[in-house]
């Protein structure tokens, strides 16, 4: 996204990323970048509603009821402004913005805050399930192009959209994407998941680490992307060691981001991935990530339809 990063491995949006010293953290174990953890639309909803229903019996003025939103709005917008400000001042890698969003109008304004902070990039975290059997995909989609809009209209940083792979036509929606003024895309989002605990009888929270072998759907949309899409590309879940990292660069990303990773191994780790991304690049003989990036891409391939249905065939051959 035009940001200069020493290396290509950069720490997404988690706990870790949530406080000053989690940032010092990681970029003294040599991160490229930071991901601050999100701040969610919901949170300023449920302040200023919390605030409302606490003095449900005063009589309201319209002035009181503005007054009282704006109040609560600083309470999580506040420090999180202060988090990307403080985080600025004590590293020197640059520090990425994180939204959950689906408002444009919120959000927008959000943005271009976060800007005057500091922040370097802003990463829009769209959490969008398509779960309503009344509403079509492209209305989904549509809100995702609302989102990017109104936010690259506030702000001269650049902006990445964070996505899930819910989507019809999802090469294509991607590509229109990445031809809308964002800087970049991230594959992909991990929606919340849901258990169901069968001695309690109750739903439950599935585990919220990834696991080793989820790189696996974004290596795949990342090699058929890379050189067809009009902006960069981060690739995130199911990054746990330097293969992994390697793969996906091979693939076309541009940048990688680990998090379950750090929480299994501690934040110290990245310091070993990132030295041992330099040690294979040294055995095989490349000097620079470029010399490499979307080597092993669909685009790149001699036979691109191994990619696609035709290594579905190969591999399911001796499996009956």
């Amino acid at each position: 996204m035009g940001l200069e990063l020493a290396n290509p491995i950069i720490v997404g949006s988690c706990g870790l990323t949530g406080s000053v010293r989690g940032v010092e953290r990681c970029a003294e174990a040599g991160a490229g970048a930071v991901i601050l953890k999100s701040i969610f639309e919901e949170q300023i909803a449920y302040e200023v509603d919390a605030a409302m229903a606490a003095s449900a019996d005063s009589i309201w003025h319209s002035e009181a009821i503005a007054y009282v939103a704006n109040y609560t709005e600083k309470g999580s917008v506040g420090r999180y402004l202060s988090l990307i400000s403080d985080a600025k001042k004590a590293v020197d890698i640059p520090v990425i913005a994180s939204v959950h969003c689906v408002s444009a109008e919120i959000w927008a304004d959000f943005a271009a805050r976060a800007e005057n902070a500091g922040a370097d990039a802003l990463e829009l975290n769209a959490f969008i399930l398509p779960s309503d059997p009344q509403v079509d995909g492209a209305s989904i989609e549509g809100v995702y192009f609302d989102v990017v809009r109104a936010v690259t209209e506030k702000v001269s940083i650049p902006v990445a959209l964070k996505l899930g792979s819910y989507f019809s036509g999802l090469a294509n929606a991607l590509c229109k994407l990445g031809d809308s003024g964002i800087g970049a895309v991230t594959l992909f989002n991990r929606f919340f998941a849901s258990d169901i605990d069968t001695e309690k009888l109750e739903l439950s929270a599935a585990r919220s680490l990834s696991d080793a072998n989820e790189y696996l759907l974004p290596l795949r949309w990342v090699s058929i992307l890379h050189g067809r899409i009009g902006c960069d590309i981060s690739a995130t879940t199911g990054v746990h060691d330097v293969q992994t990292i390697v793969k996906l660069l091979l693939a076309g990303a541009d940048t990688v981001q680990v998090a379950s990773a750090l929480y299994k191994h501690g934040i110290d780790y990245l310091a070993r991935l990132v030295e041992d991304l330099r040690a294979w690049a040294s055995a095989h003989g490349f000097a620079a990530i470029d010399d490499f990036r979307g080597m092993l891409s669909q685009r790149n391939a001699a036979n691109p339809a191994a990619y696609e249905r035709v290594q579905f065939m190969k591999f399911s051959s001796g499996m009956e």
